[in-house]
């Protein structure tokens, strides 16, 4: 048994080093990897990293800037035959505990199979900011995913049955995120996906994050009013034909035709306006 930490860096020189040493610290009784590819920095980020790996404690490579999400799928393809895989931001702390929790779930699944866990939101000092991501346990069915997403994905950690379906797939033009992704293809093969709503990590929110989530009231509405005002660079609709293309044999024929309803939602206003009122499972 072995565990690949992915993580994806960005001008990450001021918070990557302390997100490396917790990853280091893991109290996990299985090999751990921890592997990086940098999406075109421009600091000392390549220069952090290549003294880590000089010293043994992570491997990492470079390229173009593909954007987190196709940057992780990029990580998860050049890294077959671990029996399980977490997703990992550059300017977090996880707590000692994180990968141990998730093992603990995952441990025993023989199909697709994730696990993902509340965190504390904590400014760019790590000072608490008073509430988690999550006051509730969001929604895990298939239909809920493909609309809304939901899933922190710095949080997740999967096992080797899921990481294959991506693997052995085509990897998709269109995708909202990565984190999305991987949830619907693994509720869309009937996977288990696993909320723990206790936080083992400590989601720091800096001001500059690549990915991020508001904390005061001032900047949800602020996130609200631009998620409203502002298109999306890849829809909803375009991530569902995504899903339609890469995966020709999904096996259950409701969910297929949930996907064509959504793919097809802004090409008039009564689709739109029937996705909208749909009540599914």
């Amino acid at each position: 048994m072995k565990i690949a930490v992915l993580m994806s860096t960005y001008n990450g020189e001021a918070y990557i080093r302390e997100q490396i040493a917790s990853i280091l610290a893991q109290e996990v009784d299985i090999p751990l990897s921890l592997i990086v590819r940098d999406d075109g920095s421009t600091d000392s980020t390549k220069e952090i990293l290549q003294a880590y790996a000089e010293e043994g404690k992570l491997t990492w490579y470079s390229g173009e800037n593909l954007k987190p999400a196709h940057s992780f799928l990029d990580l998860l393809n050049h890294c077959p035959g671990y029996d399980f895989y977490a997703f990992c931001d550059q300017d977090d702390v996880w707590h000692s505990d994180k990968l141990a929790c998730a093992l603990a779930r995952l441990n025993g699944q023989d199909g697709p199979a994730m696990y993902f866990a509340n965190a504390r939101l904590v400014d760019g000092n790590l000072d608490y900011l008073g509430r988690n991501v999550y006051n509730r346990a969001p929604h895990r069915d298939f239909y809920s995913l493909v609309c809304s997403g939901g899933i922190l994905g710095c949080t997740i950690v999967f096992n080797q049955p899921l990481a294959a379906l991506l693997q052995n797939a085509p990897t998709p033009k269109c995708l909202t995120m990565h984190d999305a992704y991987l949830s619907i293809v693994c509720a869309m093969f009937d996977g288990k996906i696993f909320f723990d709503e206790q936080p083992h990590m400590d989601y720091r929110q800096h001001g500059k994050n690549v990915i991020g989530s508001g904390w005061s009231k001032r900047t949800a509405i602020r996130d609200r009013l631009k998620k409203i005002t502002t298109k999306a660079p890849v829809s909803i609709a375009q991530q569902a034909q995504a899903l339609l293309d890469c995966y020709p044999h999904i096996p259950d024929s409701s969910k297929v035709a949930f996907l064509k309803k959504v793919a097809a939602y802004p090409t008039s206003f009564f689709r739109a306006l029937s996705l909208a009122c749909s009540r599914q499972p």
